[in-house]
């Protein structure tokens, strides 16, 4: 991960692994970020279904998907690469 600093944003970079699917690498980014084991955040299904997470991924190779997950705004560009962004960081 490659948290991005300046008075103006806090975005953090996660490259997905070609062999984690985009629900499991959004669990294990904000679990690394937030100090915490996986299991300790809300359930993904709760926020989003994780299957059609995955699957839409898969079928927007070109495009990206946004979700809000355990107090992060998270944009999936192209099925490779998570951007999470706090969700009460106000953006300009």
């Amino acid at each position: 991960m490659v948290p991005e600093n300046t008075e103006q944003q806090l975005l953090v970079e996660y490259e997905i692994p070609e062999d984690e699917s985009v629900s499991m690498a959004a669990i294990h980014a904000v679990s690394s970020l937030m100090e915490c084991e996986p299991w300790e955040l809300i359930p993904l299904y709760e926020t989003i279904d994780p299957d059609m997470l995955d699957e839409l991924c898969e079928s927007r190779q070109n495009g990206s998907v946004k979700f809000v997950y355990s107090d992060f705004h998270i944009t999936v560009e192209g099925g490779e690469y998570l951007l999470l962004r706090p969700a009460d960081h106000n953006r300009k």
